[in-house]
């Protein structure tokens, strides 16, 4: 998430907002994934990466979006504050991620009342999924599963 200077033209980044619902009395804030594997056009002024790979601190990205994407993108940024995350240069998959509140950032259990009152909530424990390491040697790749 801190990606200062390593936003270079080409990277792909996941765009996520924090802001805080200014309907709910006593929000709290959240943070929603907006865009996922945007392409960086440009960072600052280049739109080359500097020949030596040094990091540049920038104060503007320009992102490859389609025009529903460029609205979302706009909407976040007047609403609230944009981080952008480096994808891996293999992930390509989009997430169906729900916004992130503080008790989802700490784990903590839901402590708002039901909307009914006469059932207790009850959540599965989730199943443990394999560990999975995948590995690039120039074109080839390789991937292990590991079970806990």
């Amino acid at each position: 998430m801190g990606v200062a200077g390593f936003l270079l033209p080409g990277s792909r980044v996941d765009v996520l907002v924090t802001y805080t619902d200014q309907n709910r009395a006593g929000s709290e804030p959240q943070t929603a994934t907006v865009l996922q594997n945007a392409e960086v056009l440009a960072a600052g002024h280049q739109v080359q990466p500097d020949p030596t790979g040094k990091p540049e601190t920038v104060d503007v990205v320009t992102l490859l979006l389609s025009p529903e994407d460029a609205e979302k993108a706009a909407l976040a940024s007047e609403k609230g504050t944009i981080r952008f995350v480096l994808r891996n240069g293999g992930d390509h998959a989009e997430a169906a991620a729900a916004p992130v509140d503080l008790n989802g950032l700490a784990s903590l259990p839901d402590t708002r009342p039901s909307e009914n009152h006469h059932f207790v909530a009850h959540r599965e424990a989730p199943q443990p999924q394999p560990w999975v390491v995948e590995t690039m040697l120039g074109n080839k790749r390789s991937t292990v599963s590991f079970n806990n």
